[in-house]
């Protein structure tokens, strides 16, 4: 059984896609999944290193921005950015990271403990009539 030339470039071309999805598509989609989670991990005290090559401290964090404090020449200097324009977090603040995550283990077991909580009812009888005597 021959295929077809037809045939034959429909299977090249679905196999180049393939290819292609999984060199160059794939990949992108992990890379910013990753910068995402990072740029959501943020806390304060974390110092991070901006795209534009910025270094400063976190102080504040908001849903699209963030405020860092950049030490500029003699004195320092609250800064606002995108969070879009952080590249990446040079030193972690690794206490407020383990609070935050002990936080949410916290909230975790408590949900966990509420649910799991096993209520049985009562089993109604009837009452005994006591005699009046």
């Amino acid at each position: 059984m021959k295929m077809n030339a037809g045939m034959m470039n429909m299977l090249l071309l679905v196999f180049f896609i393939f290819i292609i999805y999984f060199m160059m598509i794939r990949p992108q989609r992990k890379r910013d999944k990753e910068a995402k989670e990072m740029r959501d991990g943020l806390t304060k005290g974390d110092e991070i290193i901006t795209i534009g090559g910025f270094i400063g401290k976190v102080v504040s964090i908001n849903a699209e921005t963030v405020v860092i404090n950049v030490n500029a020449g003699k004195g320092t200097t609250n800064v606002e950015i995108l969070k879009t324009a952080i590249g990446s977090v040079k030193t972690p603040n690794t206490a407020a990271r383990q609070e935050k995550k002990e936080v949410a283990e916290e909230k975790e077991k408590e949900v966990k403990t509420s649910t799991t909580k096993k209520v049985t009812p009562k089993k109604l009888t009837p009452k005994k009539e006591e005699d009046a005597e």
